[in-house]
């Protein structure tokens, strides 16, 4: 049983070598999922009824802006699309997330698109839009984005030709 040489030289070996692993703490995760509740509270005292309707709009709001700056990013960055992205509610993952392993420096400059981006839209909205609403857009998006600019902080010094992988409680570096 043996294989022939043309099968050998056309087969592929990949070899991953782990460089860093950053672990994501459940503590971590509570306090996350604490400040929406916060946030919750806040928009009640202040606005009532209108405020608890803005937490929850503000939040479908951002994941369908999130939706629309990813595809549109994907347009300029053609490696993203190579890879399949979806949409998780596991925190502190919750939003658009690659489902496969995904070079860090395709991670950076999509979520660098989705943070600035976002910004910009919503403060473009800030003259029609109510100050709960606008208040609701702002948090929610930070409140997304965060945990995944502490990523990016956090491998800030690899090589960005490596490849990340996202787990739900970790968060792996990997280099070829």
């Amino acid at each position: 049983m043996k294989q022939s040489l043309s099968d050998q030289k056309n087969a592929t070996i990949y070899q991953y070598q782990l460089i860093k692993r950053v672990l994501i703490k459940p503590e971590l995760v509570i306090s996350h999922s604490i400040i929406a509740l916060i946030f919750l509270g806040a928009q009640y005292l202040v606005y009532d009824m209108s405020g608890i309707f803005s937490w929850l709009f503000g939040f479908a709001a951002i994941q369908l802006l999130h939706l629309i700056i990813i595809l549109l990013t994907f347009i300029s960055v053609t490696e993203a699309t190579d890879r399949q992205w979806s949409w998780r509610i596991s925190p502190p993952w919750i939003g658009f997330k690659p489902i496969n392993d995904i070079t860090l420096l395709i991670f950076r400059r999509v979520h660098r698109h989705l943070f600035w981006l976002g910004i910009c839209v919503i403060s473009a909205l800030y003259p029609w839009i109510n100050s709960s609403l606008f208040i609701s857009l702002v948090c929610w998006h930070f409140w997304v984005i965060v945990p995944r600019l502490m990523i990016s902080v956090a491998f800030r010094k690899q090589r960005k030709d490596g490849v990340l992988r996202l787990q739900m409680r970790e968060a792996s570096y990997y280099h070829r």
